[in-house]
């Protein structure tokens, strides 16, 4: 069953609701299609084409042979080029926004705009996998750090949110040669298929820990380069010398940003004995000021979680909680509604440190949230986990912050912020929350191959004849 013709991008008008594969510089559908689903109201939204084995290896091919190019050109222009695909993408931004709102149940007042050197070989063909929680920010990282060091890519978004990757993908055309950069969505034979396909070089991996692993194993099979950023269950720490009321607003936007689908997200709050209590109460009446509700309605803070998967994934953990019987500061009587996945959000008060609510990432809108009374005893609970991604501190004394954050077994930790990820700054994870890393200067090596050349002054011309 072979694919349907590909049609060049550039004879093409930019439409938002028609979706195709990107190869070469041209849209491509296929014979199967699948399409996500509005997490606000279920609705079904538009038909994307299934790839082909077929479609793949072409793919390969092309990135290939447009390597050999692209990788010699200069610096300068490759960043030329990144500055025209930024441009672009900031005259879209309205289209854009609405599109994420529809794949991905972000409210709209919640989207914001988007706003080195050394001797080293380039890794050649490389691949990306986006995950479902902020599909287009993620890929930005990722593509450009990518595009600047001279790779070509082929990207693969998750099938729940493929319709943002692929038309900034078909957008971007006009601005790079054939092959530099392709779009894929596949079913979940495609993801196998690129990682272990013997003409991809590179695998940039964004997703779930227990997805990782099987990336990682697959790759080893060529020995593919490849980069992890995985699952996290990261701490947030606040001492007894903060502002309560200062704090409680950065450390609600920490836990349930985006509704908890965030990989850094706080997902277990630890807070001092001597303010738990006026902590508690000021979080709760935070959150209870926040609009839950469909990206459609107006003045919503928190959208609904992305898929039915992940929903009855929550739900349980909502269902574990009341089982066991653990208190529900707020949130627990209605997990959610029959039109969409919207869940209300939901705080575990002091949970036993084995629960799953603890113990276990639940990647939506629920948090348990804990006393601790000295550093002693606070850090093992902290570091009691096989992830280590991100984590956070709140205390007006710094010498303190510093102190415990540097006991937190995580690769980035904040200090009275929640957590955000900056692109200056490299962004890796400890333990089980990743391989390698990614963002900042140092991020780019990660798309690059080193070489080191030893040149001896050992005189080995031939001698001149008398």
């Amino acid at each position: 069953m072979g694919s349907v013709e590909t049609v060049p991008a550039a004879a093409l008008e930019l439409s938002f609701e028609k979706f195709q594969n990107v190869i070469a510089s041209g849209l491509r559908g296929s014979e199967k299609v699948h399409h996500s689903v509005n997490p606000s109201d279920k609705s079904l939204l538009w038909d994307v084409p299934i790839a082909t084995e077929r479609d793949l290896d072409e793919a390969v091919e092309i990135a290939r042979e447009a390597f050999k190019s692209w990788s010699k050109t200069t610096w300068a222009h490759r960043q030329d080029v990144l500055g025209k695909m930024r441009d672009e993408l900031a005259k879209r931004v309205p289209e854009f926004a609405k599109l994420l709102s529809l794949e991905g149940g972000k409210p709209a007042n919640t989207i914001r705009d988007w706003g080195g050197y050394g001797v080293c070989w380039y890794f050649g063909l490389s691949w990306r996998h986006l995950p479902l929680e902020l599909p287009l920010v993620l890929a930005m990282g990722k593509l450009a750090a990518a595009l600047l060091t001279g790779n070509t890519i082929i990207i693969k978004p998750s099938p729940f949110t493929p319709y943002s990757i692929l038309k900034f993908t078909e957008m971007v055309q006009q601005y790079l040669p054939p092959g530099v950069l392709q779009a894929l969505n596949g079913d979940d034979r495609l993801g196998p298929m690129m990682t272990e396909h013997p003409g991809i070089d590179k695998i940039s991996f964004t997703g779930s820990t227990a997805t990782g692993k099987r990336v990682l194993q697959a790759a080893g099979k060529t020995l593919k380069r490849v980069t992890l950023e995985l699952g996290g269950n990261s701490a947030c720490i606040i001492c007894p010398d903060v502002d309560v009321v200062k704090v409680a607003p950065l450390v609600a936007l920490g836990a349930f940003f985006n509704s908890g689908q965030l990989c850094v997200a706080s997902k277990r709050l630890f807070v001092h004995e001597s303010i738990y209590q006026e902590m508690l109460e000021e979080l709760t009446n935070v959150v209870k000021g926040w609009k839950v509700g469909g990206t459609a309605e107006e003045g919503v803070m928190l959208g609904p979680v992305q898929n039915e998967m992940q929903y009855n994934i929550v739900k349980g953990f909502f269902e574990d909680c009341a089982v066991n019987g653990y208190e529900f500061a707020i949130g627990g009587k209605a997990v959610g509604n029959e039109s969409g996945f919207v869940i209300q959000p939901a705080i575990i008060n002091n949970p036993p440190s084995h629960s799953r609510i603890v113990k276990e990432e639940p990647f939506g809108p629920i948090v348990p949230m804990m006393p601790w009374s000295t550093e002693e005893e606070l850090i093992p609970r902290v570091n009691d986990t096989r992830t280590g991604l991100g984590g956070s501190v709140y205390c007006a004394d710094i010498d303190r912050a510093n102190r415990i954050a540097s006991q937190i077994e995580a690769g980035t930790v904040w200090i009275n912020s929640f957590e955000r990820p900056l692109a200056q700054a490299f962004f890796a994870g400890h333990k089980e929350s990743g391989l390698g890393g990614e963002l900042g200067r140092h991020g780019l090596l990660s798309y690059m191959n080193p070489q080191v050349i030893h040149l001896y002054k050992t005189d080995v011309g031939k001698a001149a004849k008398l």
